[in-house]
């Protein structure tokens, strides 16, 4: 871990000792994983649509799942115990600190995001599922890639912000459990609405959009993050511990 900053390696073990993140993250195999096959045993011809798009949300669902955990066990827990405090006390410069925070929390993220596509792309190969492997190979699928990288990556680090500058951590905790939760029923309805026009839109379409959707919201995140760094001052920091 060269080049590594002491506290991103400080947080990654103290997170990859927690039983919470540790069972979340089987959970967030094990289950999208399942789902993902079962769809496939299930649907053909024009319903394979249903199993690529599952799969795209699938991949934003265990970032937002695991992206809650993280910045709950990252950010909200260092600042309730103090440790943040600690480290702005030594001299810590805030926006490095919550560049920490935001890196170490992202990698926790995308690390298991990306065994998830491996098992299932490992599972298409293995039982010749042409749909998947075809969109794993597609350029569709590549811009959905950077996309989701872009907006996951802006999303953690103005989840970090918000939850650098919060009076009310644990409020913070809330949202983004409820967000979370609320984004998988959400998700639904597009497909579900789609399938009932009778429109079926093939792999590369679905992929096309859904990443495209995705860069527009990372720019959205990275406006709000652009906006929040120029409230972010060590003494707002502080005073957001003492309330």
């Amino acid at each position: 871990m060269i080049g590594i900053h002491p506290i991103v390696k400080l947080n990654s073990r103290d997170v990859l000792k927690s039983s919470s993140y540790l069972a979340m993250v089987i959970m967030m195999l094990i289950i999208p994983l399942n789902s993902v096959i079962q769809i496939l045993k299930t649907n053909t011809g024009p319903l394979d649509y249903l199993a690529v798009y599952i799969l795209l949300i699938l991949n934003i669902s265990i970032f937002f799942f695991l992206n809650m955990l993280t910045i709950s066990l990252i950010v909200i827990s260092e600042k309730t115990t103090g440790r943040c405090e600690y480290y702005l006390a030594n001299k810590l410069e805030i926006h490095k600190l919550v560049k920490i925070y935001g890196w170490s929390s992202y990698l926790l993220c995308i690390g298991p995001i990306l065994i998830f596509d491996i098992m299932i792309f490992g599972y298409a190969l293995f039982t010749n599922q042409k749909v998947l492997i075809e969109l794993y190979l597609s350029v569709s699928f590549g811009c959905f890639a950077v996309s989701f990288i872009l907006f996951s990556y802006f999303v953690t680090s103005t989840l970090t912000l918000l939850s650098m500058l919060s009076k009310s951590p644990e409020r913070i905790r809330t949202y983004l459990s409820v967000s979370s939760v609320l984004f998988i029923f959400a998700a639904t309805f597009p497909g579900t609405f789609i399938k009932k026009l009778g429109f079926t839109p093939d792999r590369n379409s679905i992929a096309w959009i859904i990443g495209l959707t995705l860069l527009v919201l990372a720019f959205v995140c990275a406006l709000i993050r652009y906006v929040l760094k120029k409230k972010l001052k060590n003494e707002v920091v502080v005073l957001s511990f003492k309330q």
